[in-house]
Formats: structure tokens, sequence, C-alpha cells
């Protein structure tokens, strides 16, 4: 009954409130010419957490940093920058517009067949469930759902497996959405799905891939978070349970695991985008999908597939320090991306997550490999470089989807007995 209050009190506020609106919002690109600038921008994120929004963070010198400002913060903001020597360029000089261009409102569909779900489009997470039992039916020697578990607002973990039956098999673990306003990373595991089921008994590679590893694949790894994106906050990055403060809701999910869950580098400020949560698996979501992991046996790989920054990387996000059989991962990675590559132009940088793009205790990956001791764990973070950052349209969609495919028949094919 508790729950059910706050989801109540949650749809009303909602309701009197509307959805949150990013009218004169911008984004600012900064790129740290010395370490002396790199320290002010972390400074000027320290001082302005609540109120300025890095959506590319600093870490090193030379690497570019993207920061939404809202417009009563600008000047603030632009002043600080100058103080400091720092130059800004716009990369987006109104999110709401953007917001709107694409992320169009659009009514829920009614689908009276697989054959008439778009995967050019993103969807809401009961379009996206309904697909899964729709997959599940048309495809019954191949595929099959499986609902793992509930999330904090009591809606659906739900796998999607895929592979013939068999034994003994690899299992390849794929999940998304797990951070909720990167919509880009679960509508390209939707159209992946469909391309390995179109092409299963037609493709060589494809039907050899489904007929000796098992795929499991969770498109919306955060559900209440991801919901809360399309209905009240497109920008919404977080889950949406319980805190330390009154004031402020969610964890990130991607610092909620139990693996260095309680370094110094972990965020224990309430109201921040990456909070670690009150506790190891705070969070239903990840506790969920972390226990069912460790009841899996034969688990070779596992992604937890992000956007953006054209990043694929791998253990350790905790520290700069490298796991025993790093080459292996970053050798894997490498081809992967060069198959990637090849489909169109698209560069992906490779590397251990702490290296590549910040130090992240409590992740998914670092979890993955240390804890549930799986040998190869990826954490992508897919296009693009900062032109639209976590509003991709969905034009792109099948791009992204072709390309990254090509990256997971690398990675599936090195993986089979």
């Amino acid at each position: 009954m508790a729950v059910l209050r706050v989801i109540l009190l949650a749809a009303l506020l909602g309701l009197c409130l509307g959805k949150k609106r990013y009218d004169g919002y911008k984004v600012l690109r900064i790129t740290p010419g010395d370490d002396f600038q790199l320290r002010s921008i972390a400074d000027l994120k320290r001082g302005l957490e609540t109120r300025v929004d890095f959506w590319a963070e600093p870490t090193h010198v030379g690497k570019s940093v993207d920061l939404m400002v809202a417009p009563d913060d600008a000047d603030s903001v632009q002043e600080f920058l100058a103080q400091h020597g720092l130059e800004s360029t716009v990369t987006i000089n109104d999110v709401q517009k953007v917001i709107e261009e694409t992320s169009p409102e659009r009514p829920e569909e009614n689908l009276a067949a697989l054959s008439n779900f778009r995967y050019d489009l993103y969807h809401s997470l009961g379009e996206i469930l309904t697909w899964m039992s729709d997959v599940a039916g048309e495809y019954p020697n191949i595929a099959k759902t499986e609902n793992i578990g509930s999330s904090y607002e009591g809606r659906d973990l739900t796998l999607l497996k895929l592979g013939k039956s068999g034994s003994n098999k690899p299992i390849f673990w794929l999940m998304s959405g797990t951070h909720a306003r990167e919509w880009l990373s679960p509508a390209t595991l939707l159209k992946m799905v469909d391309l390995l089921l179109t092409g299963y008994g037609s493709d060589s590679e494809i039907t050899n891939l489904l007929d000796k590893v098992d795929f499991y694949w969770m498109p919306i790894a955060n559900p209440d978070g991801y919901e809360y994106s399309r209905s009240s906050d497109r920008l919404w990055r977080k889950t949406r349970g319980k805190t330390s403060s009154s004031w402020c809701t969610g964890a990130d999910p991607n610092r909620n695991w139990d693996d260095h869950w309680d370094d110094p580098a972990s965020s224990t400020y309430a109201c921040g985008q990456t909070y670690r949560g009150l506790a190891p698996f705070s969070e239903a979501c990840v506790d969920v999908v972390s226990k069912y992991l460790l009841g899996l046996t034969g688990v070779e790989v596992f992604i937890d597939m992000h956007a953006y920054s054209q990043f694929w990387m791998t253990p350790y996000g905790w520290t700069t320090s490298l796991p025993s059989n790093y080459q292996a991962q970053k050798n894997l990675a490498d081809s992967a991306m060069a198959a990637l590559k090849a489909v169109n132009g698209l560069s992906f940088q490779t590397g251990s997550i702490a290296n590549v793009i910040y130090v992240a205790p409590g992740s998914s990956a670092d979890w993955a490999y240390s804890k549930a001791n799986i040998p190869y764990c990826f954490a992508p973070e897919l296009r693009d470089t900062g032109n639209y950052g976590f509003l991709m349209p969905e034009q792109y969609i099948y791009s992204s989807a072709m390309e990254v495919f090509a990256a997971i028949k690398v990675i599936g094919n090195h993986i089979i007995p």
C-alpha cells in the first residue's frame, strides 16, 4: 500500500505540474587544455551539481566536457569560465526545441501483430513488453520471455531469450535502458533482435550464432526511470526509489552494484546524477538482475549498453588499474569496433572505463567481471559524440543498430565453443 500511495502521489504531481521543460537551456562544450583548467571544471561541477547537468564529465586534459545550463545560470557559468581562461562553444542552443524535434508525442500503439511493429521509433515500456510477448509467440523455436522480478514501482523486469534449444551453450547477456534518458540503447537492442530473428535460417552466420549461443537480452533495465523520462522529464537519468533526502528521488543504477560501492569516489549526494543509493543493491532493478545473473552458469559476455560518446569500454571503472585479462577483453573490443566502423565509418574508442571516460565505482561491468566471474564485460556508449547527446533523433536508430550488430556478431562468434 505504501508503494501504491507513492505511485499515486507521483501521478497526481505529474498531472499538476506537467512535463519538465527545458526552454532556453543550452549545452556547452568545454575542452580543458591543462590540469588547472580540468580542476576548475571539476570545481564548477561540485559547486553547481544541482543546477548544472554534466552530460560528459571532466576527466582528462584534452577531452571535451558537455554541460547543460539553465537560462538563470548561464551568466554565472560563463563568468566562472572566463575567470579560469576557459572558452565554451554551444552544441545545443535550446534543449527544449531539440526534445520536441527528437521525442515527438504520440499515442501508445495497439499493435495487432509483430509485423506492424516499427523499429524506427522510440517505444513505451508497455509497447516493448507487448513486442517481447509477440516475438516469443511468433518465433517459439528460438525465442521466449521470462519475467525475473519487479521494479520499485512494480513494473516487470523482463528478459527475451534467443537461441535454439540446447545444453551447455554459452550465454551472451545484454541489457539496455539502465540510464533512463538514453533512449537510443533500448531502441538499438530491439532492432538487433529483429535482425537475429529475420536472419535465422537464411543467414548462415546468424543461424550458427543462435544455434550455438544463448542470448539473454533485457531491453529496459530501469523501467521506472524510463517511463518517468517519457511522462515527466525527458532528461531523467536515475531510478525512482527512495534516497537519503526527502527532496530527491532515485539513484544511479550504474553506481549501485556491490563492487567498490563505498569507494571514496562514490557520490553520497542524494540529489546528484551519480548518487550511489542507500546501500549496495538498494535499487530493486539492480538487485533483481544481480541475483538472476548469479543463478546462471556459462555466462561468457556481459554488456550494459549506454549512450552517448562512442566508447566501447571494459573494466575497471573504480580504478585506472587493469584486470588480469584486460588485454583479452581489449583485443575483442578492438576487433568488434573494427567491424562496427566498417558499417557506417564511425570510430569508437576502446579501453577501461576509468581510463577512457571517468572513475565510476559500483558499476555493473565491474561487478559482472569481479563478482559474477564473467570473462568479457563491456560498457558501450553508443553514438553520437555530442551533436544530439541523449536526444538522438529516431532516424538514427537503424544506423546505430546495424553498426552495433556487426560488433555483437564478432563478440558472439568469439565465444562459440
